[in-house]
C-alpha cells in the first residue's frame, strides 16, 4: 500500500484561505470549514495518480476516532471534513496515533507493522520531521533550520508540490 501522511492547516488551506472564510462570513454571516477547494483537488489527483491511501496527521484527527476508515465519533467539524472529502471522492483512511504531538513518532508508531510500498508525508511544519526527508512535501515557504512557522508563511498544496508527490509515491524502491 501507498500512504499519504497529510497535515491540513498550511496544506489544503493558506492565509488566503482565512481571508477569504473571514471575508464570506462578513456578508452571508455563516461559517465554512477551513478548506481550499483547490487544494482539494490537488490531493484529489495525487491519490488518483498513486492510488495511495490518506492517513490523518494533522491535529485535526483529535476532533475524531475512526474504525475501519468510518468515523465512529466526531465533532461537528470532523463531520464536516469527512463530508468535504467525500464530496472530492477522497477518504481518510486512518489517523496516527496521540504520541506527546511528534509527529515524526506518530507517523513511526502507525508505520510499525503495517505493509507499506511507499509513504509520502506532507505538511508544513517539518520540524520534527527530518528523519523523513526523503518522503517531505513541504508547503512552507520557510527556510530556517527549526522550520518554525505560521500560516502566513504558507502556500498550501500548490501544483509543484503534486508532481514531488506523485514522483515520490510511484518511485520504485
Amino acid at each position: 500500500m501507498k500512504v499519504i501522511f497529510l497535515d491540513i492547516d498550511g496544506v489544503l488551506n493558506d492565509s488566503k484561505t482565512f481571508e477569504d472564510i473571514y471575508n464570506e462570513y462578513q456578508i452571508t454571516k455563516t461559517r465554512r470549514l477551513e478548506i481550499d477547494r483547490e487544494k482539494l483537488e490537488y490531493l484529489k489527483r495525487i491519490v488518483e495518480e498513486t492510488q495511495a491511501l490518506i492517513v490523518l496527521s494533522s491535529s485535526w484527527r483529535l476532533m475524531g476516532i475512526l474504525k475501519n476508515g468510518q468515523v465512529i465519533k466526531g465533532t461537528e467539524k470532523f463531520y464536516a471534513l469527512i463530508k468535504m472529502f467525500q464530496e472530492y471522492g477522497l477518504k481518510i483512511y486512518d489517523v496516527t496515533p496521540y504520541i506527546e504531538g511528534k509527529r515524526n513518532e506518530e507517523i513511526k508508531a502507525w508505520l510499525k507493522n503495517k505493509d507499506v510500498e511507499n509513504f509520502i508525508i506532507i505538511d508544513d511544519e517539518v520540524y520534527y520531521l527530518q528523519e523523513f526527508k526523503e518522503h517531505l512535501i513541504k508547503t512552507s515557504n520557510v527556510k530556517d533550520k527549526r522550520n518554525i512557522r505560521n500560516i502566513y508563511d504558507c502556500s498550501g498544496l500548490k501544483p509543484e508540490h503534486v508532481e514531488e508527490a506523485i514522483r515520490k509515491l510511484t518511485l520504485k524502491k
